[in-house]
């Protein structure tokens, strides 16, 4: 069952096959128009590919999408090594071909062909909706996943940040960051986030209804940049980097307050060792486990670290 590279004509076709299982709340031809400008976004242009398994007639078992993610190996003499490591998503089978195996043949060739490309290929990451068993198969290995939330409020003022962010800032403001020095590092770049971003322009154009007034907020050194995930009324945080409870504080106040006027409901960020101690400081915050989106990860090269001690951003998610 060979794995090829899908045609424009094929990938549409999928749009319209998948939109079953991601497409709600937008129609079947506002999903395809989604998928369209997503794929035209420079961050996919540069990394994504749509793969298809097929059968020997050329009819299509299961399909998935990979993008391309920056990441930095550690290795034993303690020299960092830039790399890639691949992000695998949108893994579907239609339900008549299910329970024979094809998307399971499809990540382990998926993985192995990019495994393959140079020895520069770092590792295979996922988000799961579906819980972990499915992609231990695979040679998946899952990490624990909490949230925390916070509900939208109005009467909130911005007066305790320094400045709301605009689209055009996320490079300037992530230029800040330093790299941890960690074994094993997963790095979203500027257009990473604003692949984010493009998602939320697309879904406020389709459904006609107003974006956020800002993708985050800068206090001294402190920021958080977010995104409106328009399907769930959530204002979702990307990144989080704070060098004091106070400056957590002022930035969550801010993005409960832009949450609110934006009509959404809560703002939730991802747990990250670097966030935990000030989250759980923040009064009204409140720690749940993800019920979706489970972080897994399967190494392509000798070296990397066990996923519970890998560091996921919601930025990283697709």
């Amino acid at each position: 069952m060979p794995l090829v590279l899908a045609t424009d004509a094929q990938k549409a076709e999928r749009d319209r096959v998948t939109h079953a299982a991601w497409g709600s709340p937008l129609t079947v031809e506002q999903f395809h128009q989604r998928e369209v400008r997503l794929r035209a976004h420079p961050w996919c242009r540069e990394g994504m590919r749509t793969w298809l398994l097929v059968d020997d007639g050329g009819q299509v078992l299961a399909s998935c999408e990979t993008f391309r993610t920056d990441s930095h190996l550690r290795g034993p003499d303690g020299v960092v090594t830039p790399g890639v490591s691949e992000a695998i998503a949108s893994v579907f089978t239609v339900p008549e071909l299910r329970g024979h195996g094809h998307a399971t043949r499809l990540m382990d060739q998926v993985a192995e062909h990019v495994a393959q490309e140079g020895p520069d290929r770092h590792a295979a990451l996922l988000f799961s909706d579906v819980g972990a068993p499915l992609y231990r198969r695979s040679g998946y290995r899952e990490a624990p996943a909490w949230d925390w939330n916070l509900p939208a409020m109005g009467g909130l003022s911005t007066h305790a940040v320094d400045a709301l962010l605009c689209d055009g800032d996320v490079p300037e403001v992530m230029g800040r960051l330093q790299r941890p020095d960690v074994p094993f590092l997963l790095w979203p770049s500027p257009t990473q986030v604003d692949w984010h971003l493009e998602r939320e322009r697309v879904y406020a154009e389709l459904l006609r209804r107003p974006r956020p007034e800002a993708c985050g907020a800068v206090v001294g050194r402190s920021f958080a940049l977010w995104a409106m995930m328009a399907r769930y009324g959530e204002l979702v945080v990307l990144l989080f980097d704070a060098e004091s409870l106070e400056d957590s504080m002022a930035l969550m106040e801010a993005a409960r307050g832009v949450a609110h006027r934006a009509g959404l409901s809560r703002v939730v960020v991802w747990e990250e060792p670097g966030t935990l101690p000030w989250l759980a400081r923040i009064p009204g915050a409140t720690r749940v486990a993800r019920e979706g989106s489970l972080p897994m990860l399967r190494p392509l090269r000798a070296g990397l670290p066990p996923a519970e001690r890998v560091t996921f951003s919601r930025a990283l998610w697709v």
